[in-house]
């Protein structure tokens, strides 16, 4: 336990002292704001293993209160969610401003969160819940918005079979959310939730799977390459693997873990970036994300000296309108830094694309630095990976990759509008959510017991701490 006062307002920023001691100081462009009530996310069990500094107050997914008037906030503060000259910054002003490298993250970096009485909302960033949805069902706003972002981003047509892996704490969301589109869009595809508990089985239903699967109870074999997309939400690399073993086409990973996976080293940051990993082909130089409202030209393409020249060769002849850079990552690296008028084409200055030949030069163009959250290609750029396919078979990764054609799709937080005017038009949704999704509440007093109920897969689903006001 520790004392938190914030002194200050929204033109001149706010000091933050812990205990009586000046402790932070945090700029312009925040509101104070009454937390009411906050979920447990996977991130706040983890936050401990993230590469911000601590302490921290956490806590995401608030609802909160300004003049008796329930809110949500988005939680990246970047500086259009701060209203702090978003028009001098290439994120914020090309579509990507969840990704701006000076943004402070509620509850995750910095931005103290909502496990406490108040919290600090950018001012911009800020949405009034609808009468439609309740104090405790806004609580879980955020992560109903980071799975229709996915769903946006891969989005189903009709005849696919899409399949929810590891539906819990986010994956019922993705059912959800699947289930929305699908009704929105007048679409005809199937979703099934593959699960390893059976009390999770009747809530997959309810939530919109037209099957379920209890992985436990069927032979994996029995699932090889039976789904067009696969939605992996498990939060462990046996997910990922089950993953491209069962998908036909398309992957989308929403987790996080921070492990190394089938070779790679880089995944959770791939998600983080939201990055595209897919096999090389030439129509994939034109990649952008259905999500996007502009679609990019992707005109700066990175190149490791490793790829064949003849395939370079070729698509320069299809696109000769694109850039195509071979170096070093060291170099393309020194470029993004000191040279970024070279990539004034790119919405950003990053590659808009990379070319590489092997799963090392992944880790690598994701992460060319270790010790710098930065990578060679823009964040909702994509990866083409065009090596060699001899001994593909040696790889899971590759044989899926180059064997198959499957694409790795990878997606991080989502538009609050959206979330909550689909939450509004779905009542009966909203409902089995509030109800049957969200198991257990708790008083602040109990966070430990909230976190120890929140982290046991077989007592809980959705866990949520009252902080002021609710039933």
């Amino acid at each position: 336990m520790a004392r938190y006062e914030y002194a200050g307002n929204a033109s001149t920023g706010w000091t933050i002292r812990k205990n009586g001691k000046n402790f932070q100081h945090i700029g312009s462009g925040y509101t104070l704001v009454q937390s009411l009530c906050c979920g447990v996310c996977s991130t706040d069990l983890i936050r401990h293993h993230l590469p911000y500094p601590l302490p921290q107050i956490t806590g995401h997914e608030v609802v909160g209160a300004i003049d008796n008037i329930p809110v949500v906030s988005e939680i990246n503060a970047s500086h259009l969610a701060r209203n702090d000259h978003p028009d001098k910054c290439p994120y914020c002003t090309g579509g990507m401003h969840t990704h701006c490298p000076d943004r402070l993250t509620l509850g995750i970096n910095k931005l103290p969160g909502g496990f406490a009485p108040f919290f600090l909302a950018p001012v911009a960033a800020i949405r009034k819940v609808p009468k439609e949805i309740s104090i405790k069902t806004a609580c879980i706003i955020e992560p109903f918005a980071a799975a229709l972002h996915a769903v946006m981003v891969t989005p189903p047509g009709n005849g696919d079979s899409v399949a929810v892996l590891g539906p819990r704490r986010l994956g019922m969301l993705v059912i959800a959310a699947l289930n929305c589109f699908r009704k929105q869009q007048g679409l005809r595809f199937t979703i099934s939730g593959i699960v390893r508990h059976k009390h999770l089985e009747e809530l997959c239903f309810l939530l919109g799977a037209d099957t379920v699967i209890n992985i436990c109870d069927t032979a994996k074999a029995n699932l090889k390459q039976q789904f067009d997309i696969v939605f992996d939400t498990t939060g462990n690399p046996d997910g990922f693997e089950l993953a491209l073993y069962i998908t036909k086409h398309i992957v989308h990973l929403k987790s996080t873990h921070g492990s190394k996976v089938m070779g790679l080293k880089r995944l959770s940051d791939m998600v983080v970036d939201e990055i595209a990993l897919l096999p090389y082909k030439s129509e994939f130089l034109d990649f952008h994300w259905p999500a996007e409202q502009i679609k990019r030209k992707n005109q700066n393409i990175f190149v490791t000296p490793t790829v064949s020249e003849e395939i370079i060769a070729r698509a320069s002849k299809i696109y000769p309108d694109k850039s195509f850079f071979r170096s070093g990552i060291e170099k393309a690296n020194e470029i993004i830094k000191h040279d970024s008028p070279f990539l004034k084409d790119s919405p950003v200055p990053r590659f808009d694309l990379a070319i590489v030949a092997d799963t090392n030069e992944i880790d690598s163009v994701i992460r060319p630095i270790s010790t710098e959250v930065s990578s060679i290609v823009r964040p909702r750029g994509a990866i083409l990976l065009a090596g060699s396919k001899a001994g593909i078979h040696e790889s899971e990764l590759l044989e899926a990759i180059f064997g198959r054609g499957v694409e790795i799709h990878t997606s991080r937080c989502g538009d609050f509008k959206l979330a909550l005017d689909m939450l509004k038009i779905n009542p009966e949704m909203t409902k089995i959510l509030e109800e049957k999704f969200i198991t257990h509440c708790f008083p602040l007093k109990d966070i430990d017991k909230a976190f120890m109920t929140a982290k046991d897969s077989e007592q809980s689903i959705k866990v949520v701490i009252k902080v002021n006001g609710i039933n």
